[in-house]
């Protein structure tokens, strides 16, 4: 979460800093470096917070939420498929322009634009079978193996901000994980 800059000092990183660009973003080529994704906005919608959903992120049932669909593509090669979760009260003014138009990250957005800084996460992993859609979406036949990654994110004070779910096409890339 610091980082040191010769000459000037440690700071508290941002999820802009190269160091922790993938930070969250554990899936790793096969071969070769990680590479930044072309990410492409497909749905981003209001809608009200499922029972399941409020009770993972301390809302009430109804309030009022985000919902975003994307895909990040690696290289031309569309990889990941996620959806997210957002309680609008805590991201009050994103929409779906402001996403499309934001280069980096979304925790880089959601901090610089929001002040909310994700600070941990925790996760479900598990393989499952692609659907018709994340077939069609991850360029793959219905029934491919797919990574699927359910997260919930944290703000300071152990606060839950985020709901995700992604799909990680994993052929040629892996999920990478540090222990201890």
């Amino acid at each position: 979460l610091l980082v040191r800059r010769q000459g000037k000092g440690t700071f508290v990183a941002t999820h802009g800093e190269r160091q922790v660009r993938f930070r969250f973003l554990r899936l790793t080529p096969d071969a070769g470096d990680p590479v930044a994704p072309e990410r492409h906005l497909l749905e981003f919608r209001r809608v009200r917070a499922p029972v399941e959903l409020a009770r993972l992120l301390g809302l009430r049932t109804g309030d009022p939420m985000l919902m975003l669909k994307r895909l990040l593509v690696f290289a031309g090669d569309p990889i990941v498929l996620e959806e997210v979760w957002l309680p609008a009260t805590v991201f009050k003014g994103l929409t779906a322009q402001i996403v499309s138009e934001h280069k980096g990250a979304l925790y880089n957005l959601f901090e610089t634009q929001f002040g909310t800084r994700m600070v941990r996460a925790e996760e479900r992993l598990k393989a499952v079978p692609a659907d018709t859609a994340s077939a069609r979406a991850l360029a793959v036949e219905s029934g491919h193996a797919l990574l699927q990654a359910e997260r919930v994110s944290f703000t300071y004070a152990d606060r839950a901000v985020e709901w995700r779910r992604a799909l990680y096409k994993t052929d040629r890339h892996f999920y990478r994980s540090e222990l201890g």
